[in-house]
């Protein structure tokens, strides 16, 4: 039995409260006496020379850990003192007594201190890094089980980006679960560690990240990734199965969310082995998602564990999101995190089986936070369960004192131990040092900020209307200042959202949306005659045209951004029938084809307002712009809505006449197109639509002496062809021909030598290929 159960029971018979007061008081409790034996044990929780840097100043923490995330790839001591010169002399970074110094001194100076700063994050990254690989980190998990803690090895490393790298990864999990046995298996017992309220725990325990084991880890294709990912998992389940070994499936970011426990119950209902799933209480889905998975548990009779932690990559995810224009889901606020971590522990406990043939859920506790801990522990006796029904997890490197005080109350712990090089575990390195220096992190607050006992045990309680998902559309946040009263209902422009494919109902609603879409076939059967007829009626159409009010023309593209917005899905389906695009190329090609409406009809209005030049006495010289006349749009296959849809928008905004001529391979999606714009209320003598070779009708509309204006995006061929041609004024062309000229071409890409080699091999790879 231990403290907390003796505790227990003196002071049940004088608790009164109602059942929320009386949990409160059992938490004080609880976290009374792990402070005080925290407070008593050996050792600093915290105390590293980088983490002190760190906490000196916000402005220099941010720098020294973009720093940090370089280093490994720095060769030499100049680059280390180069980058640090280039990092920590940004404004608004206060140094420490004497770095300033060492960054502007020369010669023998500058190896110093770059030997200096090396061995200081050398020296950290040991403390949170076991080893390079399991046998190395065998000296570290042995000293943490004779000190009464288990071990969960995590291999750093986390997406790969070939096939060749998901085989070593596989690789190396099969080498720990393999041999590690062999070596823990000879250790002395330790029922503490051992054993938990149902039976005997294994001792070796294993994390793995599924986003390491396919080069193609993708939730868009959610089930062939699943398919994949079976496959390379088979050989690990089954020697997991085979070695009694724990394989814990980690989270990673939110997009992979669904994906991993849709397979980890997969494996779990294929292979018979010892699981846990990690699930992030940063999320705003985490009770559903804990909810979702002790149905499951309850309705196959499997047992599995739920390893419960806050999340690591909540910068990450709230950023992607407002650059995506998605709700955010992870809480805006610490405290909200806190206290869904406390509902969610109380969620799974109360669904803990008591019997070892009952399903259910076990929770592993990771936190390094001893009001959360506490608040768990105060759950157990109201549920039925004893001490040893949950165990707590911590980061190796971490609150070695939190770690001494649970063991001492008879608390099953574990670590988790990252085993890997040091430049894929520079990403963990620095989540841990952004965790642990961030002015919210529990351990500064307890053993650096010297908070008192009372407020490092009060429950998290977020003030009412706190957290909103701080971004209803979060896209609004990022809108540019381009507001018009009177366009578009005086909103600003922000970019069009794209699919988050990652999102089930999203990518199920997309699925059946274009699973009916055809694209009406469009002949490319245009003559040299009727392009010449085109241009007479765009020429009639133009006066009045050019005289429409610029509002009436710009909310004229709101209304056709409307009904492209209202058509999204059918229009990606027909761009994916007719060019072959995949999902997200084409939903990103329909929003891009909204945005050009939007953007283009806020920009046109302050055109036409004639603007003063100088203040001259006696002078009043004004500028203002006009339409040039009829204009041909000549638009590419690769882009067959967005591209089209920018050049014709902006001709047509800015009161020019349209003749478009799409590319012969996508005539459907350009036709769908103007149907669109003429339903909006563009008149159609002043949009036209000619599909047909380039060669003849392109060719025709370019040379016209009626044309005004070409805008063309296309080859380096053609887009010269087009050039020359407009060049020739015929003598009853009583204008010049104005050519906006997109053509194609390679552009360099530039990989220094402080790059992340994966994301620049991603990079290039996009570059070349992700336009199909």
């Amino acid at each position: 039995m231990s403290v907390f159960n003796r505790r227990r029971k003196s002071t049940s018979a004088s608790t009164h409260q109602s059942g929320g007061n009386a949990h409160e008081q059992r938490v004080r409790q609880i976290g009374s006496t792990l402070l005080a034996a925290t407070r008593a044990a050996p050792g600093p929780a915290l105390s590293d020379k980088l983490m002190d840097w760190a906490m000196a100043d916000q402005g220099f923490r941010a720098q020294l850990f973009r720093f940090t995330d370089v280093f490994p790839v720095l060769s030499t001591p100049e680059l280390v003192h180069a980058h640090l010169t280039d990092y920590l002399t940004q404004p608004g970074v206060n140094l420490p007594p004497g770095l300033g110094l060492g960054l502007r001194a020369g010669g023998i100076m500058k190896g110093t201190l770059a030997k200096t700063v090396a061995g200081q994050i050398t020296a950290t990254a040991k403390r949170f890094i076991a080893g390079v690989d399991a046998q190395s980190a065998l000296p570290v998990l042995r000293k943490r089980w004779d000190s009464g803690v288990g071990f969960s090895v995590d291999l750093l490393g986390e997406a790969c980006i070939s096939q060749r790298e998901a085989d070593q990864s596989r690789e190396r999990y099969l080498d720990l679960i393999h041999n590690l046995p062999d070596t823990t298996n000879a250790w002395s017992a330790n029922p503490l560690i051992e054993s938990d309220h149902l039976g005997p725990i294994p001792r070796t325990n294993v994390s793995v990240k599924v986003s390491s084991l396919v080069a193609k880890c993708d939730p868009i294709a959610h089930d062939a990734v699943i398919g994949s990912l079976l496959e390379s998992l088979d050989p690990i389940l089954c020697t997991a199965t085979e070695r009694n070994v724990f394989v814990n499936f980690d989270m990673e970011q939110h997009e992979l969310k669904d994906l991993t426990i849709d397979l980890f119950k997969r494996c779990c209902e294929r292979y018979p082995f010892q699981a846990g799933l990690a699930l992030q209480a940063y999320l705003r889905s985490a009770d559903d998602d804990a909810q979702r998975v002790i149905e499951w548990t309850k309705k196959t009779g499997r047992q599995v564990t739920v390893r419960l932690v806050k999340g690591a990559y909540w910068d990450y995810e709230t950023i992607h999101a407002e650059q995506m224009g998605w709700p955010i889901p992870v809480w805006s606020h610490k405290v909200d995190t806190d206290a869904c971590f406390e509902r969610v522990a109380e969620q799974i406990i109360a669904a803990t089986p008591k019997t070892s043939g009952e399903g259910g859920v076990k929770l592993a506790l990771g936190s390094h936070n001893l009001r959360s801990i506490a608040s768990a522990l105060a759950h157990l006796e109201p549920a039925g369960l004893p001490d040893n029904a949950i165990e707590v997890q911590m980061l190796t490197g971490m609150a070695d004192p939190i770690k001494h005080a649970l063991v001492q109350q008879n608390v099953r712990v574990r670590e988790y131990v990252p085993v890997g090089q040091m430049i894929p575990g520079m990403a963990y390195l620095v989540r841990r040092l952004l965790e642990n220096s961030s002015n919210q992190s529990w351990l500064r607050m307890g053993f650096v900020q010297g908070a008192s006992d009372e407020d490092l045990l009060s429950p998290p309680t977020p003030a009412p209307n706190t957290d909103t998902n701080r971004i209803e559309h979060s896209a609004e946040h990022h809108a540019l200042s381009l507001a018009v009263p009177v366009v578009g209902n005086g909103k600003p422009f922000f970019n069009e959202p794209l699919r988050d494919f990652a999102d089930h109902d999203q990518h199920q609603a997309f699925a059946t949306s274009i699973k009916g879409v055809t694209v009406e076939p469009v002949a490319n059967d245009g003559t040299v005659e009727q392009a010449h007829n085109a241009v007479s009626r765009a020429e009639e159409a133009f006066l009045s045209w050019r005289d429409t009010d610029v509002v009436q023309r710009a909310n004229l593209l709101i209304a056709a951004a409307s009904i492209i917005r209202q058509r999204r899905d059918e229009l990606s389906g027909i761009i994916i029938r007719e060019s072959g695009k995949p999902w997200r190329e084409a939903d990103g090609d329909v929003c891009e084809a909204i945005d050009f409406c939007e953007y283009s009809a806020r920009q046109a209005v302050d055109l036409f307002e004639p603007k003063r030049l100088g203040k001259f006495v006696g002078e009043l010289n004004t500028q203002w712009h006009q339409p040039r006349g009829v204009a041909v749009i000549i638009s590419p296959w690769n882009f067959p809505l967005a591209i089209c849809c920018g050049m014709t928008a902006a001709a047509l905004v800015t009161g020019n006449t349209v003749i478009v001529k799409p590319a012969e391979q996508t005539p459907g999606t350009a036709k769908v197109m103007c149907d669109i714009f003429w339903q909006a209320g563009i008149p159609r003598g002043v949009l036209s639509f000619l599909a047909g070779q380039g060669e003849t009708v392109g060719a025709a509309l370019v040379r016209n002496p009626r044309v005004a204006l070409i805008a063309f995006t296309g080859s380096k061929a053609v887009g010269l062809d087009i050039i020359q041609a407009a060049g020739v004024t015929p003598g009853n062309q009583h204008h010049v021909k104005k050519v906006i000229c997109e053509m194609g071409g390679k552009n360099a890409i530039i990989v220094d030598a402080s790059a992340d080699l994966d994301e620049a091999v991603i990079g290039v790879r996009d570059s070349a290929f992700g336009y199909s």
